[in-house]
């Protein structure tokens, strides 16, 4: 009898211990795998074979002059998703710039905050049609998250268009602020 208490002891020990590793692993510390998830969903008409998702840690400048220079240094990006899910994301602190696209005809990027290099993510992404104009909404789910819906713009436009708002009204523009509800503040 105290044989068999003392097997149960042990495999409750056993799996309390795997799933706090588990936990760690997943929330703080990277021992094994990468555990960012990329999530892609379309409304019809739209397909995600069009759709591209391109990382970078500290690739774009909030200085820059227009979007043009994000599609400049496009070598700087680890594709993440190209009609399908590509390379793993790198695992980091600091300021993650996406520069996602659709079709090659619309764009939009934005900056994540990560403050914790160990911090995994679940990024999903959805894409709708609107009056003849096509969507974004982001839903980052983990210790750094984000969440927000946006129009994309017209890939024709990045001359005319810096941090996703036009030139001609940008102002000064910080790091991700055009993404914060003004009635959140």
């Amino acid at each position: 009898m105290k044989r068999k208490i003392l097997l149960i002891a042990e495999f409750l020990v056993l799996i309390l211990g795997g799933l706090s590793l588990w936990k760690i692993n997943k929330d703080y510390y990277v021992i094994w795998d990468n555990n960012n998830i990329i999530n892609v969903t379309v409304d019809d008409p739209l397909t995600a074979d069009k759709v591209k998702s391109e990382f970078g840690i500290s690739v774009n400048s909030i200085n820059r002059s227009t979007d043009e220079d994000l599609f400049n240094k496009r070598e700087k990006y680890t594709v993440l998703f190209d009609g399908d899910p590509q390379d793993n994301m790198i695992n980091d602190y600091g300021e993650n710039d996406f520069l996602i696209t659709y079709g090659n005809e619309y764009y939009f990027s934005f900056r994540q905050f990560k403050f914790n290099r160990n911090h995994q993510h679940e990024y999903n992404f959805h894409f709708s049609k609107r009056d003849d104009r096509i969507f974004i909404r982001a839903d980052i789910k983990g210790q750094d998250a984000m969440k927000f819906e946006r129009p994309m713009i017209d890939i024709d436009l990045t001359d005319k268009y810096r941090c996703n708002v036009s030139v001609d009204s940008a102002g000064v523009i910080y790091n991700i602020i055009e993404l914060v509800d003004p009635e959140k503040k």
